[in-house]
């Protein structure tokens, strides 16, 4: 184990300790560091930047950073969400996660794609009359990845990201105290959020998106395919300028195989989500092996959907609209529970 990783630990532990921290304190310890830069919608290079209503959050001791929205979170924000991306591209928490992290929050949306206008936000709409819940909501990158590029490549295993997403936990729910957490995360994130739901049991659920699965055959189709149209990533993902990323692409090869999440039993609920046109996992036995991984699990479900990649882009209006609306229900149902 490095040193900056049984560092990491030390401080969850403190942390875990004390649960009333104010930021302020969190600031004083340099568990939290404040930049005020900028944070831009990643578009084709001829476009002029478009800034996103976020702050960049460094976790310097995790390496990595959160995006804070800008609109303040309020006594109708009744949970926390960590939003995760996935890894091995230039992609990391690209505006998609922005977005859903904007629908979430409660921000309304000027032009949520084709054009429509609405002073109501989304989740408004979806949610039932005179609900006011929204979902205080925060991108996250992950190990060697956008703001955690430089993390130890140790953190990209999954005692690393274990660690390391046990951080993120431990200082939202400091900085927003008195909400149940949940993490929604696309491919690698998708797997992050679903290995946190099996080894810790303070989330009130866990969503994964198209999450990779860690069978040899599988896996080795994905990782060919990709490294096969390395060079047009860009157009299968509609994402101006994305590459392989070699640093976090090596540590995704490295450690994906060993994440046997389908082996272990969940302390959390589990939502997957798995849409049939995702050209990264159109290898047969993809959808057959979640549905065995939810039907061997109680507290999972598995929700198919015929689209494409990218379930949250809201410029796919209809796919959005469902995706948004099975992550409500899925928070509301367990937060009822409680």
């Amino acid at each position: 184990m490095t040193s900056e990783l049984k560092r990491l630990e030390q401080v969850n532990e403190e942390l875990a300790r004390v649960p009333n921290l104010s930021r302020r304190e969190l600031l004083d310890m340099k568990v939290i560091q404040e930049r005020k830069e900028l944070v831009h919608r990643v578009g084709a290079t001829n476009e002029p930047k478009q800034s996103l209503p976020f702050t960049k959050l460094y976790l310097p001791m995790a390496f990595t950073g959160i995006l804070e929205p800008n609109k303040l979170v309020d006594e109708t924000h009744r949970a926390i969400k960590i939003l995760l991306p996935g890894t091995g591209t230039t992609f990391s928490v690209a505006e998609t996660l922005c977005d859903v992290a904007g629908t979430f929050h409660g921000r309304k949306s000027k032009n949520r794609g084709r054009g429509r206008k609405s002073n109501q936000s989304l989740l408004s709409e979806l949610l039932p009359d005179g609900e006011t819940f929204r979902v205080a909501s925060f991108p996250t990158d992950l190990p060697l990845n956008g703001m955690g590029s430089d993390a130890p490549f140790e953190f990209a295993s999954e005692h690393g990201l274990m660690t390391m997403i046990r951080h993120v936990h431990l200082v939202l729910s400091r900085l927003y105290p008195d909400r149940p957490v949940f993490i929604a995360g696309r491919s690698q994130g998708g797997i992050a959020g679903i290995l946190y739901a099996q080894h810790y049991d303070d989330l009130a659920g866990a969503i994964a998106v198209n999450p990779p699965h860690p069978d040899p055959e599988l896996f080795q189709f994905t990782v060919q395919y990709l490294e096969e149209k390395a060079e047009v990533l860009a157009d299968l993902l509609h994402a101006p300028g994305v590459t392989l990323h070699h640093r976090s692409w090596e540590a995704y090869k490295t450690f994906t195989p060993n994440f046997n999440y389908p082996s272990r039993p969940s302390l959390s609920p589990i939502l997957t989500l798995v849409s049939l046109g995702d050209p990264f996992n159109l290898f047969p036995q993809y959808l057959h092996k979640l549905k065995e991984f939810a039907e061997n699990d109680e507290k999972c479900t598995l929700h198919i959907l015929d689209a494409g990649h990218n379930l949250w882009d809201r410029k796919s209006v209809d796919t959005y609209r469902e995706v948004i609306n099975l992550q409500i229900q899925f928070i509301l149902n367990q937060m009822n529970k409680d």
